[in-house]
């Protein structure tokens, strides 16, 4: 009769690891790392109008939200790629494509009314002409009802 040896239990989290270390040997994750890696890359305020799509063939495709943004990061592409590679590694990505489009998953921030303060009225000088002081007054209570 053979006694089978118990091993202690192991943390969940070091088994998957584990595994996810022995599935990736072919750099199949390297686009989750990407993703995780992309704001402390660029900046929060750039990952913001950014969003990566693909990663294909080492160049990872990066959706931008204007034209704008997609001129000022091809420009600064060679600054992007050199701190990608400082985090993941030379040979994960080779270059980068930019594309104009809409951001799937952007989150805009629902903005919360500012308190007003109240408001008091505006005092005019006398004017003569009847007609120009009350043009005067519903111009005034015009931009008064006006959103800010």
């Amino acid at each position: 009769m053979s006694v089978v040896k118990r091993t202690l239990p192991q943390p969940i989290g070091l088994t998957i690891c584990e595994l996810l270390t022995r599935f990736d040997a072919e750099g199949r994750f390297d686009l989750v790392r990407l993703l995780r890696v992309w704001p402390e890359v660029v900046g929060e305020g750039i990952a913001r109008r950014t969003e990566v799509v693909q990663l294909k063939f080492n160049v990872a495709t990066v959706k931008v939200a204007g034209a704008m943004w997609l001129q000022e990061l091809s420009l600064m592409k060679p600054q992007i790629l050199e701190r990608l590679h400082q985090v993941l590694g030379a040979t994960t990505i080779k270059d980068l494509r930019f594309v104009q489009g809409r951001l799937s998953r952007r989150q805009t921030p629902r903005l919360q009314p500012l308190a007003r303060g109240l408001r008091r009225a505006i005092a005019l000088p006398e004017l003569a002409d009847p007609g120009l002081r009350q043009a005067f007054d519903s111009l005034i209570e015009a931009w008064g009802r006006a959103p800010r």
